[in-house]
């Protein structure tokens, strides 16, 4: 028996998965510069303070949501937080 493989499907499988993973990224980047103050979706101080403060929260409290964000973005979450942590560990401006 011969075996044939759909390089079609298996080139748009691919893609997809590539694209969600890229989205992935895009998320946790966006809580970083969130989490380091370089929140740029609000416009008042106290909008742009809670929005930062959220950020570190999601980093330090370590929860489902962060870890099946970094598993889809193809990082280890605890090595990711490990390095994270110590960059948004100062206040907020």
């Amino acid at each position: 028996m011969k075996y044939r493989v759909n390089v079609e499907s298996d080139t748009a499988g691919a893609a997809s998965q590539a694209a969600e993973r890229q989205l992935w990224c895009a998320v946790l980047g966006r809580a970083f510069d969130d989490a380091m103050d370089r929140v740029t979706a609000v416009s008042t101080p106290g909008e742009r303070l809670k929005k930062c403060l959220e950020a570190r929260q999601w980093f330090v409290l370590n929860g489902m949501e962060f870890r099946t964000a970094c598993e889809a973005a193809g990082y280890d979450p605890d090595s990711l937080r490990s390095r994270i942590l110590p960059m948004i560990a100062g206040p907020a401006k």
